[in-house]
C-alpha cells in the first residue's frame, strides 16, 4: 500500500489475500451479471380484468366488483398456494387501502385458457381522501408473497391497473341515529354489529330526494322451523318485506322514493322482524336473555 495515497499496489496484499485491481475485477464481476440480465422473464399465469358497479361513490359506500382472471393457454401446472391482490391507490400510488382475499377457485384446479370469474362486495373505508383512485389486482404466494407475473398494465412489482374509482365525500344520509329496539354494537374480528329487537328504529336526515338503502344482515333461519321475515316501513308505509336466507348473510338494496321519505327533516325507519327470539331460551348453556330480532352488519343510505 503507498502510505501517502492509501492505494494499493498492483500485485499486493491485504491480510494475505492478493488485491486486483478494478479493472480486473470488472470483466469477472459483469460476467456474472450477464445471465441475470438476459434470463427471459416468466410467462403471465392469467390476464386480470375487473368490473365495478359505478364509477363513483361515497367514502363509507358499497361496491360489487366483477372480477375475472383469463388463465393463460400455456398455463404450466402448480400446487402454489395463492391469494388475490386488490388494492386502492392515490394518484402519487400511495396504498389507500387493500382488500385482498381468497381465490374462489385455487390455482391447482386451473386450466389452460379457463376463465375464473367471481363477485365481491367491500365497503369504501373511512379513509380520508376523496378523489381519484386506482384500482389494481395481482396474484401473490400465501406462504412467501412473491407476486406471480400477470398480463395487463403493470404499474409496479407485478401490480396490475384493472379500473379507477372516484371517492367521494360521505352524504348527510349515512350519519344513522340508532333510536329505540337495538342493542349495543358487538365486534368479532373485523367485523361489527347490532342485533335488533323485535322491532328497530333508525334514523337518518331527509334528502328530500330519491335514495338507495343498502343493508347486510343476518339471524336464525331455524326459529320455528321458517325462515325469519322482516318489514321495513317508513311511518305507516310498508317499504317492503322479504324472507332472510338460510345460513348466511342477506344483502338487501331497496330504492328510497322520495314520496316515501316523506316531508319532516328526520326519516324514521323501522325494521320488524315476525319471529324474534331467546338465546337463553333455546340453549340451556347460554346466560342471554335479550330479544333478538336480526343481526345487522352494515346499513348505509345514500342520495341516487
Amino acid at each position: 500500500m503507498t502510505p501517502a495515497t492509501g492505494a494499493v499496489r498492483q500485485g499486493a496484499s491485504v491480510g494475505g489475500w492478493p488485491v486486483r485491481s478494478l479493472a480486473q475485477c470488472a470483466p469477472v464481476f459483469l460476467a456474472g451479471l450477464l445471465p441475470l440480465a438476459c434470463a427471459p422473464s416468466p410467462p403471465p399465469v392469467a390476464t386480470p380484468t375487473l368490473g365495478v358497479d359505478r364509477s363513483a361513490v361515497p367514502l363509507g359506500g358499497p361496491l360489487e366488483f366483477t372480477i375475472r382472471f383469463d388463465a393463460a393457454p400455456d398455463l404450466a401446472p402448480s400446487t402454489e398456494d395463492v391469494r388475490v391482490l386488490l388494492h386502492f391507490l392515490d394518484p402519487d400510488g400511495a396504498l389507500l387501502w387493500a382488500d385482498d382475499h381468497e381465490l374462489p377457485r385455487p390455482l391447482a384446479e386451473w386450466k389452460p385458457g379457463a376463465r375464473i370469474e367471481y363477485t365481491r362486495r367491500a365497503v369504501v373505508p373511512m379513509y380520508p381522501y376523496i378523489g381519484e383512485a386506482t384500482v389494481a389486482l395481482g396474484l401473490y404466494s400465501a406462504a412467501g408473497g412473491e407476486r406471480l407475473p400477470l398480463a395487463g398494465d403493470e404499474i409496479g412489482e407485478r401490480t396490475y391497473r384493472v379500473s379507477s374509482l372516484t371517492l367521494e365525500p360521505q352524504p348527510e344520509t349515512a350519519f344513522l341515529a340508532y333510536g329505540d329496539g337495538w342493542h349495543q354494537s358487538e365486534f368479532a374480528g373485523d367485523r361489527s354489529w347490532r342485533w335488533t329487537s323485535r322491532s328497530a328504529v333508525v334514523s337518518f336526515r331527509n334528502p328530500r330526494a330519491d335514495a338507495a338503502l343498502t343493508m347486510e344482515l343476518d339471524g336464525r333461519s331455524d326459529v320455528g322451523g321458517e325462515r325469519q321475515r322482516v318489514s321495513l316501513a317508513i311511518g305507516a308505509r310498508t317499504l317492503q318485506e322479504f324472507e332472510l336466507e338460510a345460513g348466511g348473510t342477506t344483502l338487501l338494496r331497496h330504492d328510497l322514493r322520495a314520496d316515501d321519505l316523506g316531508s319532516d327533516d328526520v326519516v324514521e325507519l323501522t325494521l320488524s322482524v315476525d319471529r324474534p327470539f331467546v338465546p337463553a331460551e333455546r340453549n340451556p348453556r347460554s346466560t342471554d336473555n335479550r330479544e333478538l330480532g336480526v343481526r345487522v352488519f352494515y346499513l348505509f343510505v345514500e342520495p341516487r
